[in-house]
């Protein structure tokens, strides 16, 4: 019988080979099923996943847009914009910014105490560059409500961390103005040059040297 075997396999190794394929399958059936109905499920998991990730991201862009042309629409009173921009729920994506529109909204119309509330009651976003614009616009709440300290260390908490997504010179040139305004120049041109210093080229750059040139300015003794 071995005999008669190898000469079966010389003969036509492939058949031997299907033959033993199909014995195996015969035998194994169920685990191989079992084992094809678990792979194409999580395949269609996986597929669904990624569709809805896609029609997330899809309902957050169309969200934005909305709430961006209510925030830039000039026929309408800031009153008005934030009384549309509150009747949209916005998610923790890129439509979150309607959030930082409705505090920005309250804060140009002076009205501190409800920016604040806005931006204290704003969830994370999974958007990194939302949070330090959340995190900047706060700090502007806060000094212009006389907070300056607190102000300022939320400013430097931006700059130690090292997820802060925003242009570092952006969060020191407002860290400058405030240092400007309160009449610490010293503090105001140290921070100036620093821009100038670690992040030459850049637009923050150019406002930092204007600035820095007006300082100077205005220090030089009188002729």
């Amino acid at each position: 019988m071995r005999k008669k075997e190898k000469e079966h396999l010389k003969a036509d190794p492939f058949v031997h080979f299907a033959e033993k394929s199909i014995a195996f399958f015969k035998n194994n059936r169920r685990r191989i099923l079992a084992g094809a109905g678990i792979a194409v499920l999580v395949a269609l998991i996986l597929l669904a996943v990624l569709m809805y990730r896609n029609l997330s991201s899809s309902s957050e862009n169309k969200t934005y847009a909305r709430a961006f042309r209510i925030r830039t629409d000039d026929k309408l009173s800031p009153d008005q914009k934030i009384s549309r921009l509150q009747a949209i729920k916005f998610k923790r994506g890129i439509s979150a910014a309607g959030e930082l529109f409705i505090a920005a909204l309250h804060y140009e119309k002076g009205d501190l105490a409800k920016a604040e509330a806005v931006l204290a009651a704003m969830p994370t976003s999974r958007v990194a560059f939302l949070n330090d614009e959340k995190h900047a616009l706060f700090a502007q709440v806060l000094a212009a409500g006389g907070k300056t300290k607190e102000a300022e260390s939320v400013l430097n908490r931006m700059l130690t961390d090292k997820k802060t997504a925003m242009a570092r010179e952006a969060v020191l040139l407002q860290l400058a103005k405030l240092q400007i305004k309160g009449r610490r120049n010293d503090e105001a041109a140290a921070t100036l040059k620093r821009i100038l210093s670690e992040h030459a080229n850049t637009p923050g750059a150019m406002e930092a040297q204007s600035l820095l040139a007006t300082l100077e300015g205005a220090g030089a003794p009188a002729r």
